[in-house]
Formats: C-alpha cells, sequence, structure tokens
C-alpha cells in the first residue's frame, strides 16, 4: 500500500492525473456508495459504508472540479448520441440503505446533483433489518467469545467466535435459520443473538442501523427528484433459473413503479453477479442498463447491460479517489489489458 501511494503520489507530481484527465474526458464515470453510517459501520465493513464527512468530501471534490454530474438516463443518453460533457459523472448507490436518504440525499441537493438509488424491494416491504449484514455486525460488534444457542430457543451448537471457522458455522447456522422464516421471525433472530452477545437490539433500532428505506421514505425522495431503479426484489440475481430472475425482477418493478412515478428500467446486478447469458432475460424485461461492481469507465462502445463503476467506500482515501477520476487508473487498466491480450 505504501508502494501504491507513492506511486500514485509521484504520477500526478508528474503531471500523469492531469494527462489522464484530458484522455479520458470524453469517458462517463460511474460512481457507486452503498450504505453511509449511522453509527460505527465504516468500521465494520468499510466497503460498504462510509462515514458522511467522508461523503461531504467526495460531493465537494467533485463540485470544485469541474466534474460534470448528470442523471444516469440522460448520461447514456448524451453518450448514445455523442454530447456527453468532458468529465461526466453519475452517482449511484446500491440497495437503499436508511443512511442515503437521511444524510447522502441533503448533501447531493446542497451541490444539486442527481443520484440513482438501485432498490432491492424484500426488505423495503416487510420492513425488517438486512439480516445477512446485521447478523454479521452483531458477531462483529461483541467482544463474547463463545456464542451458545442452545438455551436460546433458537437450536444449534455452542460457536467459538475467537476463530473464523467457529464465526463461519454461526452464521451458516443462523443464516440457514433466517431463510426458513419470515420477517418477523428475521427480526426475532437478531434480537436473541443480540442478547446473548451482550448487545442492546433496540439501540441499534433506534438508530435505523440495517435498514432500509421505507416505502414512504423512498417516495419521499422521489418526489423530490432522486431517480430509484431496479436492483431485485431478494438481492439474488445469480441464479440461472431464468424463471426466478424474471420474477424477482418484475417483483422489484412492481413494487418500485407507484414510489417512483417513472420508468423503472435500470438495473444493478446484487454484488455485482451475472452471466452472460442472462442479459437477453435482462433485455426481454425491459431494462436498459445494467451496471456491474467491475471497474471501468463507460464509453460509446460498452455494453449498456455491462457497465463498470467505481466502489467508493471508506476504505478508498482521497488519492486513489482523485485517481480513479482523473482516469489514471483507468488508462492503467487499459494498458494491462491491452498487454495482456498482445
Amino acid at each position: 500500500m505504501v508502494n501504491r501511494q507513492l506511486f500514485l503520489k509521484i504520477a500526478k507530481g508528474l503531471g500523469a492525473f492531469a494527462l489522464a484527465r484530458r484522455f479520458t474526458r470524453r469517458s462517463l464515470r460511474i460512481l457507486c456508495y452503498h450504505g453511509l453510517s449511522l453509527d460505527d459501520e465504516e468500521q465494520f465493513q468499510p466497503k460498504l459504508f462510509m462515514r458522511i464527512d467522508t461523503f461531504r468530501s467526495r460531493m465537494r471534490y467533485l463540485a470544485e472540479n469541474g466534474y460534470a454530474v448528470l442523471p444516469l438516463r440522460e448520461a447514456l443518453d448524451r453518450l448514445n448520441d455523442g454530447t456527453l460533457p468532458d468529465r461526466a459523472v453519475v452517482i449511484t448507490f446500491d440497495d437503499g440503505w436508511r443512511g442515503i436518504g437521511t444524510l447522502a440525499v441533503p448533501v447531493l441537493e446542497q451541490h444539486r446533483f442527481p443520484a440513482t438509488i438501485y432498490v432491492t424491494t424484500r426488505d423495503v416491504v416487510d420492513e425488517a433489518p438486512v439480516f445477512n449484514v446485521a447478523i454479521r455486525y452483531l458477531l462483529w460488534k461483541s467482544r463474547v467469545r463463545m456464542l451458545d444457542l442452545g438455551s436460546s430457543g433458537l437450536g444449534g451448537d455452542e460457536y467459538d467466535l475467537s476463530s473464523p471457522a467457529g464465526r463461519n458455522r454461526a452464521l451458516e447456522y443462523l443464516g440457514e435459520l433466517a431463510d426458513a422464516t419470515d420477517a418477523e421471525g428475521r427480526t426475532r433472530i437478531l434480537s436473541t443473538v443480540a442478547g446473548l452477545l451482550g448487545l442492546d437490539w433496540s439501540h441499534l433500532e433506534r438508530l435505523g442501523m440495517f435498514r432500509l428505506m421505507t416505502t414512504k421514505e423512498l417516495t419521499g425522495i422521489a418526489r423530490r427528484g432522486v431517480d430509484l431503479q431496479l436492483h431485485t426484489h431478494d438481492h439474488l440475481f445469480g441464479s440461472m433459473d431464468r424463471a426466478f430472475v424474471e420474477r424477482t425482477v418484475i417483483r422489484n418493478r412492481e413494487v418500485l413503479t407507484p414510489v417512483t412515478g417513472r420508468p423503472v428500467e435500470h438495473f444493478c446486478f446484487p454484488s455485482g453477479e451475472y452471466s452472460p447469458e442472462q442479459l437477453p432475460w435482462l433485455a426481454s424485461l425491459g431494462v436498459v442498463s445494467a451496471t456491474s461492481c467491475a471497474a471501468g469507465f463507460v464509453t460509446a462502445a460498452t455494453p449498456r447491460l455491462e457497465l463498470g463503476r467505481f466502489l467508493d467506500g471508506e476504505n478508498i482515501d482521497d488519492l486513489d479517489f482523485e485517481a480513479e477520476l482523473s482516469g489514471f487508473l483507468e488508462v492503467m487498466r487499459r494498458l494491462r489489458a491491452r498487454v495482456k491480450h498482445g
């Protein structure tokens, strides 16, 4: 990491960032964010959660350095017709975490920046915590070494949380329990496990941690101009069962369409997972663009169902962010690809 940072500092000092900015000026940069921390989530998963101060700094950088922040639809239309402005940026968020609405949207409004939120809707409809993230947080947060589920009413064994193997066994068992129950049952599991780990689940609930925005909250930010788009109903897409894939996208659209009051035709692959064979399935559902987690700028030649993005998070420092936005890291990726393929 030290060598990387030194390399980036030297490259910037020699003018490589400025040169890359000119070379990539007509490419589209799509930024990806997830949740903003309501407490200490960025320490738990810095790739998934970001402090509000860091997010403010990122938006200020865009505003002060001449980046043209566009709505997703407009950016793709202008890419198609050749009128994309220099250094165009699209801001996206995945999942629909509550902190986006309470913390990020006011910052976006301050700069008059448009944004797209790809919303996964099962936990929106159920108004339930996102189980797989919340349960991992509880095990991370607690200093209890042994989790004894035997007397909790949840069944299971005693798990040694001080070892990765023990934690994984506990997560696997609790995940299976959660998959076999409803929203109320999943919340009850989280509350029970929190108690066993010496944590106050009601405090986390009061903070709104690990919850997505409600339908009412989504409706409110949609009326303020935030674009809501598809991210599946269940946050699952890897299945090669076409009927399942179609159901989760159709249900996602059914929930979002009355909320946003606008066309819902842009998609984000959950966890970036997909197979090329699935792309025609999306097209048949009226999806006109899809973003992944793969790094890369978007050009006129980029397939519209395989748009790259830069995943920003608390794990990304200011110099790396600047290197990405300038296009320097994109140029390096293109050079490596050219060398690899001869």
